[in-house]
């Protein structure tokens, strides 16, 4: 079952996303170390298009989705408009940002680092960011038998 968020493009409704986000992912029983990059690889892309498609308006909105589909958990952000490439983007290596001092590109590098899938799914007046993050059970540790 599908999950929704509706927010206002302000940078204010981040931390509205991250909690829905963490809420979610709580529900799906994912742990702690891949839920919290799951909540950042959400919270890049929505900032993305807060500030790069809407200027942090206030008036447009954002629709944040989240469902788990076996063991893939994915993050749907819908927005109007026409959406950035981010699945054909070519992460920049981070060395290289940082010797020519650039801003920019450092989210879209983390969401391709963290996310296993990324779609853009565009529409006549709308595009869906679909992120999408295998989660593995991994079995409790087991106890050393070493001596």
């Amino acid at each position: 079952m599908k999950a929704y968020l509706q927010v206002r493009c302000s940078k204010s409704q981040l931390a509205a996303i991250r909690d829905f986000a963490r809420e979610q992912l709580a529900q799906m029983q994912v742990g702690e170390p891949v839920s919290h990059q799951i909540v950042l690889a959400i919270d890049e892309a929505c900032a993305n298009c807060m500030i790069h498609q809407h200027q942090c308006d206030g008036y447009s909105v954002l629709e944040v989705s989240m469902y788990r589909k076996g063991d893939v958990v994915y993050a749907e952000i819908r927005d109007s408009g026409q959406g950035f490439p981010i699945d054909r983007y070519q992460p920049e290596d981070v060395h290289h940002i940082v010797q020519r001092r650039g801003k920019g590109g450092l989210g879209i590098n983390l969401i391709h680092h963290i996310m296993d899938e990324i779609q853009v799914e565009q529409g006549e007046d709308y595009y869906v960011y679909k992120l999408g993050k295998r989660i593995t059970d991994d079995p409790a540790p087991r106890p050393s038998t070493a001596p």
